[in-house]
């Protein structure tokens, strides 16, 4: 069976880690696909990006 996992966060470093920590946890060979993708957002005051990770894996 697979199992999705999305990671998301505003900060690019503290994504890289939470991505880290989840992928510790399972057995690589259990992953099937790796998406990364990069939001913008509009404020008045200035641009916000929401960085997410999309982690597709096979459960035993």
């Amino acid at each position: 069976m697979l199992q999705i996992e999305i990671i998301s966060d505003f900060d690019e470093d503290e994504l890289v880690e939470k991505v880290n920590y989840f992928l510790k946890q399972i057995d690589e060979c259990l992953i099937q696909d790796i998406k990364y993708s990069q939001s913008v957002f509009h404020s008045s005051k200035e641009n916000v990006f929401l960085h997410s990770v999309l982690i597709i894996y096979r459960c035993r």
